[in-house]
């Protein structure tokens, strides 16, 4: 058993948190959503989200 399955509410919640936090741009590596430097906490977390949940996906399958 994981802690994160792929199709979870958490799962999609770290997808959408990715779609906002990211890079302004290549020159300003500030994140666009919190203004913390890219990769912020929040993109990071929601990364090892994914991450488990690959993990799931490929043992599942």
């Amino acid at each position: 058993m994981y802690l994160f399955d792929a199709d979870s509410i958490v799962v999609s919640t770290a997808n959408e948190l990715l779609r906002t936090h990211r890079p302004v741009s290549v020159e300003d590596q500030s994140c666009a959503n919190c203004g913390q430097p890219a990769p912020c906490d929040a993109a990071t977390n929601a990364r090892q989200i994914q991450a488990a949940a690959s993990l799931a996906g490929e043992s599942a399958g």
